[in-house]
């Protein structure tokens, strides 16, 4: 057994107190430096935080620092009884020469992937780009720079000082008092009654979908889903096993009546009746009741995707489905990251009251529940009134930049385009009149800066062709002067 220091070399140690990084600091380095480089041996002993301070001429608590540190990333250890020393196995003991084997083939390939993970593998490329400031006219974007962000930091530091209690984890259903908040929201603006019961938080709608599809379909079930459509859900639902059958719109929303023959009963109906994503339509009373009738004959779930229904610019909104349907199967769905701003990443389900526990506890298993401060500084948001406050003026707004982007379009280029103006969304999908404009008009596009998302992408046939172009998030100027630049390149 090798013979352990007893004397400790002190000459090594330099520090300066007039550098830029702090003396505690320094001497954790020298320190961390001494035992990768081995001055310092595994087991070798350290001197006392005491008798260290007194030979460096530091203080102590510089010392106890240094130590903690260290002890706390493995390199020191402390032994009751018999000081500090070197750890045994320091944490360099685990870290691996890469450079030399950088010629040494792949520990593994996508052939290790299941079946499934390799095709998401090949799918990685829809991954879309985070941009700092994103370009005109990215779609799903609401105006973030007209959130009341000093008041919700004031909320959000209120909440922080107040309930330190709410830093263990909370309920995996959600937040109580913001479930009570989401009720009596739900019963106002959507004459939807339900309790706090029937609310579930969410970490935002894919979540959601995903948490919908493994605790009511059975893989081979059937799902109607509208095409084109919500195609990042249809996507989950399809890993879940449903068999999806696109049902084709019509100006009124999903046409039932073009279901094809002789496809199985739908399990679920997945449908986007304030505003259908992608094209923009809102589903008639009418619609609504027929859709409401096939899926109490059916026995089926219907799943009201409401992820845009508080921007209606005309008139009253329709009742809810949710609010028309007394059998109890349809469950809503919101969201909170395009009402008010998308790195807050939370939805909410309301669903009947005997799927309530189930839902709550496959959200326990998934990540047990979203942070506790940002359902709490939410709740504060709502009481306060700022919620629909910001909504109302929200609503307003983009009234004004749905006006102005639709006249811009129909002025600059209205030879090449169709383009409808929806009662609701935050959106406008536009069209070209021939194939040759279409090719026109996405050239000029990519030239002159215009961000868009392709129709087809959400489309299960690619056929349906269009160009979806977000309008919420820009101010007058930008979307009049980005569509002059578009015209421009047109010529």
């Amino acid at each position: 057994m090798p013979r352990r220091k007893e004397q400790f070399e002190f000459d090594w140690i330099q520090l300066d107190n007039d550098a830029a990084t702090p003396v505690y600091q320094q001497l954790e380095n020298q320190l961390r430096h001494a035992i990768t480089d081995q001055v310092l041996q595994p087991e070798d002993r350290v001197p006392s935080s005491r008798n260290l301070a007194s030979a460096i001429g530091v203080s102590r608590n510089t010392v106890l620092s240094a130590y903690e540190q260290l002890i706390s990333e493995g390199y020191l250890e402390s032994v009751r009884g018999s000081g500090t020393r070197v750890a045994r196995i320091p944490p360099q003991a685990f870290e691996f020469d890469t450079a030399s084997k950088s010629n040494d083939p792949p520990v593994s390939s996508l052939d290790d992937l299941s079946p499934l993970g390799q095709q998401l593998s090949e799918e990685s490329h829809w991954l879309p780009t985070v941009a700092t400031h994103p370009k005109a006219f990215t779609p799903h974007l609401p105006a973030t720079d007209e959130f009341p962000l000093q008041i919700w930091n004031r909320f959000s530091n209120e909440q922080a000082r107040w309930s330190s209690r709410h830093l263990n984890l909370g309920e995996p259903q959600g937040y109580l008092p913001l479930r009570e908040s989401i009720a009596q929201y739900m019963a106002v603006s959507r004459g939807l009654s339900c309790t706090p019961q029937q609310v579930v938080i969410t970490s935002g709608s894919q979540q959601a979908f995903t948490m919908i599809a493994q605790l009511l379909l059975t893989p081979g079930d059937t799902a109607w889903v509208e095409e084109p459509g919500n195609a990042p859900a249809n996507r989950l639902l399809n890993i879940a096993g449903a068999q999806l059958v696109p049902v084709p719109l019509d100006s009124e929303g999903i046409d039932l009546s073009r279901v094809p023959k002789k496809k199985p009963t739908p399990k679920i109906i997945c449908v986007t009746p304030g505003g259908q994503w992608p094209m923009g339509m809102t589903m008639s009373l009418n619609r609504r009741l027929q859709l409401i009738a096939t899926a109490q004959r059916h026995k089926s779930w219907i799943i009201e995707d409401d992820y845009n229904g508080e921007f209606r610019y005309t008139g009253r909104p329709h009742a809810s489905l949710s609010s028309l349907d007394s059998s109890g199967r349809t469950i809503y769905m919101g969201t909170f990251s395009k009402l008010l701003f998308p790195a807050i990443r939370l939805g909410f389900l309301i669903v009947p009251p005997q799927l309530a526990k189930a839902f709550a506890y496959l959200r326990f298993l998934q990540d047990r529940s979203s942070p506790q401060l940002v359902q709490m500084t939410l709740h504060r948001f709502i009481e306060s009134g700022n919620f629909v406050k910001h909504i109302r003026r929200m609503r307003s707004l983009y009234a004004q930049r749905q006006t102005t982007f639709y006249e811009s379009l129909q002025k600059h280029l209205g030879d090449f385009i169709e383009v409808q103006k929806p009662e609701s969304g935050m959106h406008l999908t536009v069209r070209g009149v021939t194939k040759e404009a279409v090719e026109r008009l996405i050239t000029a596009a990519c030239r002159a800066k215009v961000e868009f998302h392709p129709v087809s992408i959400y489309s299960r046939t690619h056929e349906t062709q269009g160009m979806i172009l977000g309008f919420a998030a820009f101010d007058k100027n930008t979307i009049q002067r980005t569509v002059r630049r578009w015209a421009k390149e047109m010529s």
